[in-house]
């Protein structure tokens, strides 16, 4: 490591310190904000410069796998759509050759090709991108025919598994160290630290619990439990997720819900208006049903619950709860805009 990248991802560190030392008492941990601290995983630091065995980059990432490259990669594939906001936030967008469907964000990656094929992983896709590296999450990495393929082909994997806001932190040093983007992936990360420790100046703990509708009752309700970024920033803002006993994307039911009787309700789908609607298609009576804060509110089943009650239930935009990376900020924002204000964010 040169001397100059030992010393910014120091200051990022002595930053972090900071920051999480003047945070208000609230449900997160003193040390939230640092990515050395109370984070599940923190790259080594074997990076920027040539090792004894002949690599640039020598770590392990948050699967444990040993990650060795010998060049810095001028060819990515990425599958998660965290990640591929990152990468474009750190500079590294263009060595990024291929996307899953669901790497849509910012709007010049939507001009690259898939490396998936109706919204599933197809080794064959990806290995025609000639990537040198593929950066995945958690759940493509549990695709046993898409990693085996990719080993076989000498294509190496960078698995990312963030859970919670400290551990983002060191997802983002992770993708700066593959990318020979250190310094750019410390500044993006001091910065969050920052904006983040601001909030907490703004918030207090609350009893107050929130459930999340991640599909709607039409489809079977699906929520996100503990575990995951969306707990972690509610956690950070002081309120509770109602489902935080479970962990991971949870099948709920309609009685579930009704029976813990959250205070917030928030959903990703949003009301659909008349003059929205498609004047040549055809009518569909079940699907005005499907979507939308004013639905939930009109649920009969539902009119006890507090939310409903107090008439809080707002729309919030999926990608900006369940992504972590960038975007993160305006996430927060809009929670504490729904939480806090009691308005819909904008």
């Amino acid at each position: 490591m040169t001397k100059r990248t030992k010393v910014v991802l120091a200051l990022a560190l002595c930053l972090a310190f900071a920051m999480s030392a003047c945070a208000l008492p609230s449900p997160v941990p003193v040390a939230d904000g640092s990515p050395a601290v109370a984070s599940d995983f923190t790259p080594s630091t074997g990076a920027a410069q040539q090792s004894s065995g002949g690599y640039v980059v020598e770590t392990t990432d948050m699967a444990g796998n040993a990650i060795r490259l010998s060049v810095y990669p001028e060819r990515i594939v990425v599958l998660d759509p965290a990640n591929c906001e990152i990468l474009y936030a750190i500079g590294a967008g263009e060595n990024v050759v291929g996307r899953s469907i669901s790497c849509d964000y910012p709007a010049e990656v939507n001009y690259l090709p898939y490396a998936t094929a109706d919204g599933r992983n197809d080794p064959d896709l990806v290995l025609l991108r000639e990537p040198q590296v593929v950066i995945m999450g958690a759940e493509d990495a549990a695709d046993a025919d898409l990693v085996s393929a990719l080993a076989s082909a000498g294509v190496i994997t960078v698995v990312t598994n963030v859970t919670d806001v400290n551990n983002m932190y060191g997802a983002i040093s992770l993708l700066g160290m593959i990318t020979n983007r250190t310094a750019e992936a410390n500044a993006l990360v001091s910065q969050l630290i920052t904006a983040i420790a601001a909030m907490q100046t703004k918030i207090s703990a609350h009893s107050e619990t929130v459930y999340l509708e991640l599909t709607p009752l039409a489809d079977g309700l699906s929520t996100l439990g503990n575990g995951t970024i969306f707990s972690s920033l509610l956690s950070l803002l002081g309120f509770r997720n109602e489902f935080e006993d479970q962990s991971g994307i949870i099948s709920v039911t309609q009685d579930q819900v009704v029976g813990r009787s959250p205070n917030v309700i928030l959903t990703v789908s949003r009301d659909r208006s008349t003059d929205e609607a498609d004047p040549d298609a055809t009518p569909d009576p079940a699907g005005a049903t499907l979507s939308g804060p004013a639905e939930i509110l009109a649920r009969s089943e539902w009119q006890e619950v507090n939310a409903v009650k107090s008439n809080r239930v707002y729309y919030i935009d999926a990608a900006l709860i369940t992504r972590a990376g960038p975007r993160i900020l305006e996430g927060i924002n809009a929670l504490y805009t729904a939480l806090y204000e009691g308005r819909q964010p904008e």
